[in-house]
């Protein structure tokens, strides 16, 4: 088996998720998402309020590539940003309850995009692939 495409085929494959994720966003009535926002809604779903350098360090980013992610969130209004009471130069990320409301669609369409990611791949053939996955990003890190 040629291993060489392996780039290649990492590329192709986030493209392609990343059209059925816009493909979905907008039939569920979210055109102002794009598959970039995910990782940060993650995120808050799951530990809440943020500070920005915590939520950045959490979706493996640069806060400035964040600032321009949160920022077009919180223009389409599912985030909101304030200074931090213990610290003025802190900004914190939260949802807004145009956020929360998104949650039930966020995870429908997490669980299609892995259902058709993993189609009828056996568990152990799964585990070999993300583990190689994982051990590519620490070679490239």
């Amino acid at each position: 088996m040629r291993t060489e495409h392996v780039i290649a085929l990492v590329s192709r494959i986030r493209e392609s998720a990343n059209a059925l994720l816009v493909s979905e966003l907008a039939r569920l009535g979210h055109p102002d998402l794009a598959p970039s926002h995910g990782a940060i809604l993650a995120v808050l779903y799951d530990r809440g309020e943020l500070p920005m350098g915590a939520l950045a360090q959490a979706i493996g980013r640069k806060k400035n590539t964040l600032t321009v992610l949160v920022r077009k969130l919180e223009q389409a209004g599912y985030v909101q940003r304030t200074v931090s009471p213990g610290d003025s130069r802190v900004s914190m990320i939260a949802l807004t309850a145009k956020g929360e409301a998104f949650r039930e669609d966020f995870g429908a369409i997490s669980r299609m995009l892995l259902s058709r990611v993993w189609g009828d791949m056996e568990q152990g053939q799964r585990e070999v692939l993300v583990q190689g996955l994982e051990r590519i990003l620490v070679n490239l890190g």
